[in-house]
């Protein structure tokens, strides 16, 4: 089974965010089930690793320009995703800049189909990049991590009063020394991500939008705090109360342009508690999209600039369209991520029967 890897959001090897593309080809897929791709996106132990599912008797040798369309796999190593932005745009540009395969116009996730084109624009460097236009499905959680202390205080303090002392209480305690254990010693930082929203880009993507008040605090995160709360305490209940969910720090910069068009620099970081991830296109689409809700104008294009600190820039492009909704506020109508990739790896995965 072939593979290719990439640095996306980059034109440059070794910076960026590296991307694993396994190529299957129809007669290996249902040899592959997903035991066996989460084992594949273990042993690459990037942020994410992409399957691309090739159509019956197609090579990349032998293209079938029959359909545009290419179904398109995403796993961490711990679990599939339903969508993320590097292995979309990798993809992309494996297929149309490096193969060539311009009749593909839709790769197709676990979310659901996204539109693919190539663009001479590419997030930054100047040189020809790809553009998707993602599902989004974007949701404002009612909680944040303050919320959810003060709640658990409350709660406290009315089950000593009533002389209560049950399990639930206990569990609650634990959540909230989950959060306290979770958040960063700096008073700035911290006061941030206590009040910082959380918001989904779709169904099962959450992202904790925190926002710091210059570079050098973004500069002062760091890896390796304990994980923060179980995702259903943060996350409203139903469709949206599960999945995953990631801490998204960033500093808003200048902007261009005015009226119902125009543009913003984001400096940003995704600090997990075991990892920093150089360049997170669904945060980005999640964070722009947020910011164009809370915003006048109609069109935004947003340059989200990741991974300076770790030494692995990235240059993230987010165009956001919105509008009036119906109910007074604002509605996002369409969401496109662009960049660019450059290919560093080829090789054979020898898959074990």
């Amino acid at each position: 089974m072939h593979f290719i890897t990439l640095d996306v959001f980059t034109d440059t090897p070794f910076l960026g965010n590296p991307l694993a593309v396994v190529i299957v080809e129809a007669r290996e897929r249902d040899g592959l089930d997903r035991a066996r791709k989460q084992l594949i996106a273990r042993e690459f132990n990037l942020s994410e690793t992409a399957f691309l599912y090739l159509r019956p008797g197609e090579t990349l040798q032998r293209p079938d320009r029959s359909s545009s369309a290419r179904e398109l796999g995403i796993f961490t190593t711990e679990q599939e995703l339903p969508f993320a932005g590097h292995p979309t745009i990798g993809t992309a540009y494996f297929l149309l800049r490096h193969l060539g395969w311009d009749f593909v116009d839709t790769i197709v996730p676990r979310a659901g189909p996204i539109r693919i084109t190539k663009t001479t624009t590419d997030g930054g460097s100047g040189g020809g990049g790809v553009l998707a236009s993602i599902p989004h499905d974007v949701h404002l959680h009612s909680r944040t991590l303050r919320s959810l202390l003060q709640a658990q205080q409350q709660k406290k303090q009315q089950q000593q009063q009533q002389g209560d002392d049950d399990s639930e209480g206990e569990e609650e305690e634990g959540i909230a020394a989950r959060i306290q254990a979770s958040l960063h010693d700096d008073s700035d930082i911290r006061d941030a991500e206590l009040d910082a929203p959380a918001v989904s880009i779709v169904k099962g993507m959450a992202f904790v939008l925190v926002e710091l008040p210059s570079l050098g605090h973004l500069g002062r995160v760091r890896a390796g705090r304990r994980p923060g709360p179980p995702p259903a305490s943060l996350l409203d209940e139903g469709p949206w109360a599960d999945g995953f969910v990631g801490r998204y720090y960033f500093v808003r910069g200048g902007g261009g342009g005015g009226g119902r068009r125009t543009e913003e620099a984001v400096r940003a970081r995704l600090v997990a508690p075991s990892l920093e991830d150089p360049a997170t296109g669904s945060a980005a689409s999640a964070l722009a999209s947020y910011l164009s809700l809370r915003g006048e104008a109609d069109e935004v294009r947003y340059r989200v600039t990741q991974g300076v600190e770790m030494g692995r820039k990235s240059d993230i492009e987010v165009n956001v369209v919105s509008g009036a909704g119906g109910d007074g506020g604002r509605v996002i109508k369409e969401v496109r991520l662009g960049g660019t990739a450059t290919v560093v790896m080829k090789g054979e995965i020898q898959v074990p029967a």
